[in-house]
């Protein structure tokens, strides 16, 4: 079986996150994610390990990291801007991690009503690292963002000079063709996400010219 499993609930999320805010009480959302990924974890291990076992070993963490979008293709295409924030949009969805004592078991992403999705066995760790990472890079006043690409995730790190600096998991950095798991100059990850919109865009335009001479 995929080691990376996932559980959907609801809807695929398509974007990320801004920046890390402490969690008090679990709210709904977290709480039925949390309990969607014990059940696939139950189903996993065919009944092996009773699920109330398994609810007192597996908790969420006690931060979370709140949800943020890029725009169509064709306004990343027309941005010219070098600074990331200003190309993003927040949402009301947050990625939280899946812990098991200090162990990292995946993560979850709902809102504070809705949960979204549960699970990511190799996602959650590295996510976790490169989290850490930028903490110990940028100091623990460090202001974290991150959203989706391409099936991937970048963060987005502002420090207390308000410089910007982007970090890159294995999946977004292969996509960018860009390091992963290094800090980056915010101009060059944009440049790249702005050449991934321009070939976008050409294509859609190929495809409407294509159809219109097939009429």
């Amino acid at each position: 079986m995929n080691k990376n499993t996932w559980t959907l609930i609801g809807a695929v999320v398509i974007a990320g996150i801004s920046s890390a805010t402490w969690a008090g009480a679990i709210n709904q959302g977290d709480k039925e994610a949390l309990q969607a990924y014990k059940k696939m974890e139950q189903a996993r291990n065919q009944g092996n390990e009773p699920l109330s076992k398994l609810s007192s070993n597996v908790t969420l963490s006690d931060f979370s990291i709140q949800g943020a979008v890029l725009p169509e293709a064709d306004k990343i295409r027309k941005y010219n801007d070098t600074n990331m924030q200003g190309l993003l949009s927040s949402t009301d969805e947050k990625l939280s991690f899946i812990m098991e004592g200090d162990e990292v078991k995946g993560i979850v992403l709902a809102t504070d009503t809705k949960p979204i999705m549960a699970g990511g066995e190799k996602t959650g760790p590295e996510l976790f690292t490169l989290y850490e990472n930028m903490k110990n890079t940028l100091g623990e006043d460090v202001n974290i963002t991150y959203f989706s690409y391409a099936g991937g995730f970048i963060f987005v790190a502002t420090d207390r000079e308000g410089e910007e600096s982007l970090w890159l998991d294995r999946r977004a950095s292969t996509f960018l063709e860009l390091p992963s798991h290094k800090q980056l100059k915010s101009e060059e990850v944009v440049e790249k996400i702005r050449e991934g919109a321009e070939s976008v865009v050409e294509e859609k335009t190929n495809e409407l010219e294509m159809g219109s001479k097939s009429e």
